[in-house]
């Protein structure tokens, strides 16, 4: 019986803390002035980029810097957008994204650091093309407006990764005549976010 009581006391004090610690800010983005977007090596000597245009995120965050944000991010595939309609086609084919049989990308957080230099490393687990794989965001906080031209709580994030889509599944490539790769398998992520806080959170 006693050990029965430790173990719900404990229990107990486990879910009060959990509560404790989780963040009761709710913060969206404003789309309009947000970008989603990519960066992959191309023909080697060049890059192309790229955006996902349509996307839905929930944000967290009570501390002024974001250094406890948590985020839920789902992207649409489809919505790839690389300013030449053939290829957006192509990537969202099974050579690439297979978008039909996998519609989203997410990005689930689980954790976050501040590091000395006033970054913050946002750790999680990303999932693309159904393989989800731990990823670290770093984040730069780039300020808040207590009140914009829309009476709203206004704040700036960028978050940025690096991947090797290979891992993923996203394995398409090409030879060069010259030798090489067509396309690089380092893919930069960059996000950079204008948030507004919930007015009802």
């Amino acid at each position: 019986m006693k050990i029965q009581k430790i173990m719900l006391f404990t229990v107990l004090a486990c879910g009060i803390m959990a509560h404790t610690n989780a963040q009761n800010t709710l913060w969206n983005i404003d789309k309009v002035h947000s970008k989603v977007g990519f960066s992959v090596a191309h023909m080697m000597v060049a890059e192309t980029e790229g955006t996902f245009d349509q996307y839905e995120a929930k944000l967290w965050a009570d501390a002024d810097d974001f250094s406890d944000i948590k985020i839920d991010f789902k992207i649409d595939v489809a919505s790839i957008n690389t300013r030449n309609e053939r290829r957006d086609k192509h990537l969202r084919d099974p050579d690439f994204f297979d978008a039909v049989n996998h519609p989203k990308i997410t990005f689930n957080s689980n954790s976050v650091e501040k590091k000395e230099d006033g970054k913050i490393l946002i750790n999680g687990d990303l999932t693309i093309r159904g393989t989800t794989k731990p990823v670290t965001f770093e984040g730069e906080y780039k300020g808040t407006i207590a009140k914009d031209a829309f009476g709203l709580t206004r704040a700036g994030l960028n978050i940025t990764a690096t991947i090797n889509r290979q891992e993923y599944g996203v394995a398409y490539n090409g030879n060069l005549e010259a030798g090489g790769l067509m396309l690089g398998n380092k893919v930069d992520i960059m996000c950079k976010l204008s948030l507004t806080k919930d007015k009802n959170k």
